[in-house]
C-alpha cells in the first residue's frame, strides 16, 4: 500500500517537472515529440501522470534542457533551475565547430610547414591537407551530432562524409590510374541509398516504440 502510493507521489512529481522544464523551455508538447522522436500523445500521457519515460527518455530530455535527470525527481517544493535552451543549444554547436576548426587549424600548420621546407610541393600538400581535413571534420562532427544531434543531423553529416571521401580518393586515384577513378563514386552511391534506408528504419523504430 504505501509503496504504491510512493510510486504514484513519484509519477506525479516528475508529471509536474516535466510540464515546469517544458514551458521553461517555451516549447509545445508536439515540438517536444518531434526533437525526441515521440509522439504528442506520449508526451501528453506523461505530463498527466498516467506513465513514466524510462530512463532513456529521461535522459534526452535532461540533456535537452541542461539539467541531470535527478531534477526530474525533485520535489514540487524546489524550484525548477532556470534553463535557456537556446543558449544550450548554441554552446554546444560552438563546441562542435570548435573542435571542427582543430582540425583545419592541423592541416593549415601542416602545410605552411611543408610549404616552407618543401616550396615547389607545396601546393599539392596544401590541395590534399585540406580535402583530408573535411572528412576528418565531419567524423568529428558525427561523434558530436551522435551524442547531442537528432537523427536526421546524423543522417546528412554521413552523407557529407560519403562524398568527400569519395572526391579524395577519387583524386588519389586519379594520379595513379585516371580512367576508372571516376567509378568511385558508384560506391558513394550505393552507400548513400543505404544510409538513406537506414534513416528511413531508424525513423519507424523510434516511432513504434513512442506509440506503444
Amino acid at each position: 500500500m504505501c509503496y504504491n502510493i510512493c510510486m504514484d507521489d513519484l509519477k506525479q512529481t516528475i508529471a509536474s517537472n516535466l510540464v515546469a522544464y517544458r514551458k521553461q523551455a517555451n516549447l509545445t508538447q508536439q515540438q517536444l515529440a518531434q526533437k525526441i522522436n515521440y509522439s504528442d500523445k506520449a508526451i501528453s500521457k506523461w505530463e498527466r501522470g498516467e506513465g513514466v519515460p524510462d530512463v532513456l527518455v529521461l535522459k534526452s530530455l535532461a540533456d535537452l534542457y541542461g539539467i541531470t535527470v535527478n531534477d526530474f525527481l525533485a520535489s514540487r517544493a524546489t524550484k525548477p533551475k532556470k534553463i535557456r535552451l537556446k543558449d544550450f543549444w548554441a554552446k554546444r554547436w560552438l563546441i562542435t565547430l570548435l573542435s571542427a576548426g582543430l582540425v583545419f587549424l592541423v592541416a593549415t600548420v601542416v602545410t605552411v610547414v611543408w610549404w616552407m621546407i618543401v616550396p615547389e610541393d607545396g601546393r599539392m600538400v596544401a590541395k590534399f591537407s585540406y580535402l583530408t581535413a573535411i572528412p576528418v571534420a565531419l567524423i568529428v562532427t558525427l561523434v558530436f551530432s551522435c551524442i547531442w544531434g537528432k537523427l536526421w543531423m546524423r543522417c546528412v553529416v554521413v552523407t557529407a562524409l560519403i562524398w568527400t571521401l569519395c572526391l579524395l580518393l577519387h583524386l588519389a586515384i586519379k594520379i595513379v590510374q585516371d580512367s576508372y577513378a571516376w567509378m568511385i563514386y558508384l560506391i558513394g552511391a550505393v552507400l548513400q541509398v543505404l544510409v538513406i534506408l537506414w534513416y528511413i528504419l531508424a525513423f519507424f523504430i523510434r516511432r513504434g516504440k513512442a506509440n506503444k
